[in-house]
């Protein structure tokens, strides 16, 4: 048996510059050449790759994600990432004869009775279909997502040792399974592929010489495809597979994060200005005070259900956006929170995607969206109003 899989070359790309278990990619073409091989990629291939990275499993209930429009087997050779779909992105996806557009938020949200060019969302839907391209959206499950929307926040504001703020993801498993395979480094590096964690063998004295017994936790979603694979490689004693519940939290789904500077941290007033300017924006709305940031949460997007997370956790502020007004009064002294704004908090991750995906994908081109899609504006006057 050949052990020398496509999983080995998926690892190298997945265990760079990551904290905590990689994530899967998609199985290559054998070529190492670029160009040539833009028909072997199809829509289904970067969707595999997105949903092993973000399971629509993890979804909030209300959301609407995975492939929303488009051919599955459409062949791809160059994709969009953006934060919204709207018509300017999609006329950007035409002139660069993209494919696939890629999106944070979905397009379609609620069930529509009717596609019409006669408004936009009809206008951008019909555009789309009759241009065949295709539309992959990724919301809160990559909100939830280990390396997701937060942690890009939390990387460009500079934290390090980053964890979720919040783990309430209860969809750990506990495998156990049988080999009589001598190579175990194989299936360890399967367990490690599907981001199984405590995996561990040994042998039992008495029993059939060479046998191996192998435990880990997995997450729920990927046992089918671990199993799928281990007897794909012949790695796996009929009837030996067995799957249980465990009552813990996921390690690699949650929401938020929580991460530090390092020694003593930095002041308010430094911290607030690297927020401007990590994010590039003029100004933020906060609330509270602390004179030294070191222990920081965030939450990309609306997060400010997370604040008594935040809170219990420790920190010395908290950034996230779409906070209401009631929401900025803070009962702690030295608490710090942010509202540096939806779209500033969550576009970073574009690129992130963007990034990932040119890595995965080395055959394709993969694009930035260069369309302002933030439907709000701010105007910063000079004018000093004495009656607030």
């Amino acid at each position: 048996m050949n052990c020398d899989t496509d999983y080995d070359k998926r690892a190298k790309h997945l265990h760079k510059g990551k904290r905590g278990p990689p994530k899967p990619s998609w199985e290559k073409p054998t070529s190492k050449s670029r160009r040539p091989h833009h028909l072997n990629t199809q829509v289904r291939h970067i969707t595999n790759f997105m949903h092993q990275w973000a399971p629509p499993g993890i979804k909030m209930s209300y959301d609407n994600v995975g492939l929303i429009l488009g051919d599955p087997s459409a062949p791809v050779s160059r994709i969009l990432v953006c934060l919204d779909v709207t018509e300017d992105v999609v006329d950007e996806a035409l002139e660069k004869k993209c494919e696939l557009i890629v999106s944070h938020h979905p397009l379609i949200f609620k069930e529509i009775s009717s596609i019409n060019p006669v408004d936009e969302q009809g206008r951008i839907i019909y555009k789309m279909i009759r241009n065949n391209i295709a539309l992959l959206s990724v919301h809160t499950n990559l909100d939830a997502a280990l390396d997701g929307v937060s942690f890009v926040l939390a990387n460009n504001l500079g934290l390090d040792d980053l964890q979720f703020l919040e783990k309430n993801y209860n969809i750990s498993r506990k495998i156990s399974l049988t080999t009589d395979v001598d190579d175990s480094e194989a299936v360890l590096k399967l367990l490690n592929y599907y981001s199984a964690e405590e995996a561990h063998f040994w042998e039992v004295d008495g029993r059939k010489e060479g046998q191996k017994f192998f435990e880990a936790i997995i997450d729920q979603h990927n046992v089918a495809q671990l199993r799928a694979a281990l007897e794909k490689e012949e790695l796996l004693k009929r009837g030996s597979f067995q799957e249980m519940e465990v009552n813990t939290p996921t390690n690699n789904f949650g929401m938020g994060v929580i991460g530090y500077y390092p020694d003593s941290g930095i002041a308010m007033d430094e911290f607030l200005h690297l927020v401007c300017r990590a994010l590039d924006v003029p100004s933020v709305r906060f609330s509270g005070s602390s004179e030294r940031i070191r222990k920081v949460a965030v939450c990309g997007g609306a997060g400010v259900f997370l604040k008594k997370a935040a809170v219990k956790a420790g920190a010395d502020a908290f950034v996230t956006a779409d906070i209401k007004y009631h929401d900025y009064f803070t009962e702690n002294k030295d608490f710090l929170l942010v509202d540096a704004g939806h779209y500033e908090s969550e576009f970073p991750v574009v690129e992130a995607v963007r990034k990932e995906l040119a890595e995965a994908f080395e055959q394709l081109e993969v694009d930035a969206t260069e369309s302002v899609t933030n439907p709000m504006r701010i105007y910063v006057t000079d004018f000093e109003n004495k009656n607030i």
